[in-house]
């Protein structure tokens, strides 16, 4: 297998799209009847991870965009004085096929979003990402730098927060 990761482009046909299963039902639904709209309407970029080795079979994604947040939600992190609104990236959704998953894929994607993030931060002002992270993805969240908010909410999503200054 060889993957890459590239912008997601919603006029391309990915091969095996529709067949996307991370295991989670709402962004298995979210791939296949809402994605595509989402990035044509310029809600979100999404980038797609396609393994060559089969026809750009279409492994996983993750969705992003501008976002702001209260100081009030991170005055948990201890992070000094903040002004009242502050500048961050949402990750909106991210998932792995899980035919393909446990191979350090999501990782991958995290990092480019990353990368992504500390480039937002030097171009137009960005202290941070932050996400809602579901109750089976908090311990990958945790061991990547994120900081839970308002701790864990299961079993609903959990508010969570990486600063700039902590991303690798």
């Amino acid at each position: 297998m060889s993957f890459i990761i590239e912008l997601f482009d919603p006029q391309k046909i990915y091969t095996d799209y529709k067949k996307f299963n991370c295991g989670h039902s709402v962004t298995d639904s979210f791939v296949r009847s809402s994605l595509r709209n989402q990035i044509m309407q310029g809600f979100s970029v999404g980038y797609a991870l396609l393994d060559t080795s089969q026809n750009d079979r279409f492994v996983g994604f993750f969705t992003i965009a501008n976002h702001s947040i209260s100081m009030n939600q991170l005055t948990a992190l201890n992070l000094g004085s903040l002004p009242k609104t502050i500048p961050c990236v949402r990750l909106i959704m991210l998932g792995v096929n899980k035919r393909d998953s446990r191979a350090g894929l999501g990782k991958q994607l995290i990092n480019l979003a990353f990368d992504l993030v500390k480039i937002s931060s030097e171009s137009i002002g960005c202290f941070g990402m932050y996400l809602d992270a579901d109750p089976q993805a908090i311990d990958f969240y945790t061991s990547l730098g994120f900081s839970l908010l308002e701790g864990n909410k299961n079993p609903h999503p959990s508010p969570m927060f990486i600063p700039v200054s902590a991303i690798p």
